[in-house]
C-alpha cells in the first residue's frame, strides 16, 4: 500500500531548518512548481490537480484565476466576475472576492468525474484507491462525511482574508489563537482518522490533502506577535501526525509526505516538498509535474474493489464473536441508547 499525506505549503527549507527530514521523508527533495500568472504565486487549487494527473493547468483546464475572472461555485458570481475580468481593476476584484469569501462563498471545485468526462487520467486510476479531501477531486465519501475542502468560505468563523498594503492577501484570526489552532487541528485529526481506518482496508493507495500548515503559514506573522514560535510548533505537530500514521502501518507499505509549494513569512514559496522512505522512490522527482508518475512507480494497480476487504493483519479475527443484530439492539436498548 501506499499512503500519501499531501501537507499543504509543507516548505522544504523549513522541514530542514526544523531538522524534520526523518519524520516526513526520511529521503526527501524539492519539488519545482508553477505560479498562476494572474496572482503571480502557487494555488493550492491548480496544483494538486496537476500532481494527481502530471499535467499543467493549461491541459487539464482547472484555473482559480484567469482572463475569464474568479470560478465561483455559484454561476451568477461567476458570469458577475467574467465580465468584471474585462472592466474591473484586479486589485478592486481581489479586494471583492476576499469579502465574499469572508461571508462564506465557496469557489467551484471539480469532482472526479470532471477528469473521467474528459479522458483526463489521474493517479487514482485502475487501482483501489482511497482520495480524501484532495483539492478539485471530490468524492461523494468526502460530502458524506462534511470533510473540509474552502478554508476562505469554511473557516469564516475563525479567519477573515484581508488585503496588505503591499497588494499581497494575508489571513488574521477572527477568534483566539487558541481556538483557531484547536479547529485547524480538529480538521487534520478527522481527516487522519479515515486515514487511519483506510489503512486497514485492501486499498492500493490512500491520498489524503491536508490544509492545517498553510493556514498556520498565512496566519504565523500576525501569531508571532504573542507567539513567535507558533509555526515551527505547527511543523511540529505535523511531524508527530505522520510517524503516528507510519507506525501503525505494515512494513510493506510506503508513505509519501507531498506538498504543492512552500509558505514562509505568510506568502508562498517555491520550495515544494517530496518525501519518501528511500532515494530510489525519487527518480526523476523534479516538478509537482512529476509526483504522479514518481507514485505510480511505487504502487500496485489491482483490481478496483467498491468495498476493500479488512487486511488479514487488521482483522482481529481472534476477538470477534459472533452476534446478531437483535443482540446488538437489546444490549443498546439496557443501556439506555435506544
Amino acid at each position: 500500500m501506499t499512503v500519501v499525506l499531501g501537507w499543504d505549503a509543507l516548505d522544504h527549507e523549513l522541514v530542514g531548518e526544523y531538522h524534520l527530514e526523518d519524520s516526513f521523508g526520511p529521503a526527501h527533495t524539492d519539488l519545482e512548481t508553477f505560479d498562476n500568472p494572474y496572482l503571480g504565486e502557487p494555488h493550492t487549487y491548480e496544483v494538486w490537480p496537476s500532481m494527481i494527473t502530471g499535467r499543467s493547468p493549461e491541459e487539464h483546464g482547472i484555473r482559480v484565476e484567469s482572463e475569464a475572472g474568479v470560478d465561483w461555485r455559484n454561476p451568477v458570481l461567476s458570469t458577475i466576475s467574467q465580465y468584471a475580468s474585462r472592466w474591473v481593476p484586479r486589485d478592486v476584484r481581489t479586494g471583492f472576492g476576499l469579502r465574499l469569501q469572508n461571508r462564506g462563498v465557496e469557489l467551484d471545485f471539480k469532482s472526479a468525474g470532471y477528469f473521467h468526462d474528459r479522458g483526463i487520467e489521474t493517479v487514482f486510476d485502475g487501482r483501489t484507491a482511497r482520495p480524501i479531501a484532495v483539492p478539485n477531486y471530490r468524492v461523494p465519501a468526502d460530502d458524506e462525511l462534511d470533510i473540509l475542502f474552502d478554508r476562505g468560505a469554511q473557516l469564516k468563523a475563525f479567519l477573515r482574508s484581508e488585503k496588505t498594503s503591499d497588494g499581497s492577501k494575508r489571513s488574521t484570526p477572527t477568534a483566539s489563537l487558541s481556538r483557531l489552532e484547536e479547529r485547524l487541528a480538529a480538521e487534520a485529526a478527522g481527516k487522519l482518522g479515515v486515514v487511519r481506518s483506510a489503512v486497514q482496508r485492501e486499498y492500493d493507495l490512500v491520498f489524503v490533502w491536508l490544509g492545517f500548515l498553510d493556514t498556520v503559514g498565512h496566519v504565523a506573522p500576525v501569531a508571532a506577535e504573542t507567539d513567535p514560535g507558533w509555526q515551527e510548533r505547527a511543523y511540529r505537530m505535523a511531524a508527530r501526525w505522520t510517524e503516528e500514521v507510519k507506525r501503525m502501518l505494515q512494513p510493506e507499505d510506503r508513505v509519501f509526505c507531498v506538498s504543492d509549494h512552500g509558505l514562509q513569512n505568510g506568502d508562498h514559496t517555491h520550495n515544494a516538498f517530496l518525501g519518501a522512505p528511500s532515494d530510489d522512490l525519487l527518480d526523476g522527482a523534479e516538478s509537482v509535474l512529476d509526483v504522479r508518475s514518481v507514485l505510480e512507480n511505487a504502487t500496485e494497480s489491482n483490481r478496483i474493489i467498491a468495498e476493500p476487504p479488512v487486511r488479514s493483519a487488521y482483522s482481529g479475527e481472534a476477538g470477534v464473536h459472533a452476534r446478531t443484530a437483535e443482540d446488538v439492539e437489546n444490549q443498546l436498548s439496557n443501556l439506555g441508547y435506544l
